[in-house]
């Protein structure tokens, strides 16, 4: 018979990647999460775990068994909180995942908050630039951006985000400013795809015209996208909250405006078939409540670009937000690059390594 405690042991050292904090985080000596992972290894007769002086980390098996192993935990997790009535304090992990941008964007003061008001509660937030299968992956809510939205999960929409063709203002003073889409075809475009290949669909009273550019730089980044942009590259098709702030302070001006390049509706997704957990509701509400609290705009002049609902910002003024946006960028790294341009250095990002804990870990 399988022994539940071993599979949450086991979950616990992947999430925390170190022998040393699963034990911590479980109160367990460091011995016997060690030993209670060897056996479940033994029982399944395959190595879950690669332990280096550096590293640990999930085999190929191992992670394709974490991801199973993780939803059985977080089930059980659920089940002890409908019997014990803990939902009246919500507690244990939330499985969290987003677009890159977006979670840099808007998720980073808005995930500190959360944890601050609910101490009980812990979140595991995954951003990354691909899709997620949110069943499959064993997480509790994902935000979705583009895409169809599979049948099996509940949707509620959040907000939509437009984009906008930009370039900086040392491009334009060199290269003749596009009156119209086609003039494109004259300008260095920076595609944001691994294809150098691209179509741009504009729209303007009601009519439509696609662009199909050659980049002369393609990167799969909008970050590279954006920084080649603000050094004057070529022109660029950026997702508005990515770019508002350089938008704001100068670095970048509008191109094309007049036109519109299409826009996004943003919805946070999760399972439908599951009993939803009070640590699921809180976030899913306060997440909703946080985007639909901040007003209807539109990228103007004061540069803010999260769209809540456009017909709305046609007839209503802005709403005064909760949270003073035009004194804080949208996206913060734009002032660091911003800073960098002056130095002519663009930072790197410094990652730290807890060697005493790999260390230990390796021992093992």
């Amino acid at each position: 018979m399988q022994d539940l405690n071993e599979i949450a042991i086991f979950a616990r050292v992947v999430r925390e990647q170190s022998f040393t904090k699963a034990a911590r985080a479980l109160g367990l000596p460091k011995s016997t999460v060690s030993d209670r992972v060897s056996r479940l290894e033994e029982r399944l007769g395959v190595r879950l775990i690669e332990r280096t002086t550096r590293h640990v980390r999930p085999t190929a098996a191992g992670a394709a068994y974490y991801e199973r192993a993780a939803r059985v935990v977080a089930e059980i997790e659920e089940a002890n909180a409908a019997v014990t009535d803990i939902h009246r304090s919500p507690k244990g992990l939330l499985r969290v995942a987003s677009p890159l941008l977006f979670g840099h964007a808007f998720l980073g003061e808005f995930v500190a908050e959360f944890l601050v008001k609910y101490p009980d509660i812990e979140i595991e937030l995954i951003v990354a630039d691909r899709r997620f299968d949110v069943v499959e992956e064993g997480l509790d809510l994902a935000i979705h951006v583009l895409g169809t939205i599979e049948a099996s999960l509940i949707a509620r929409k959040i907000g939509s985000a437009d984009r906008v063709c930009v370039a900086s203002p040392q491009y334009l003073a060199t290269h003749e400013t596009p009156r119209a889409p086609k003039d494109l075809l004259k300008h260095s475009a920076l595609v944001t795809s691994n294809d150098r290949r691209a179509n741009w669909i504009f729209s303007k009273e009601g009519s439509s015209e696609s662009i199909a550019v050659q980049g002369r730089y393609s990167v799969n980044s909008v970050q590279l996208a954006l920084t080649a942009a603000l050094r004057g590259a070529g022109i660029a098709v950026l997702p508005t909250f990515f770019c508002a702030e350089a938008i704001r302070a100068g670095l970048l001006s509008p191109v094309l405006e007049g036109w519109t390049l299409g826009r996004s509706d943003i919805h946070v997704v999760y399972p439908g078939s599951r009993h939803l957990s009070a640590r699921v509701r809180l976030f899913v509400d306060a997440l909703i409540e946080r985007f639909t609290a901040l007003p209807p705009w539109l990228l103007g002049k004061d540069g803010r670009a999260f769209v809540i609902d456009g017909a709305r910002a046609q007839s209503e003024p802005p709403a005064k937000p909760q949270i003073p946006l035009d004194e804080r960028p949208v996206f913060d790294s734009v002032h660091a690059l911003n800073e960098a341009l002056a130095q002519n250095v663009i930072p790197a990002f410094d990652e730290t390594l807890d060697e005493e804990d790999e260390l230990e870990d390796s021992a093992i």
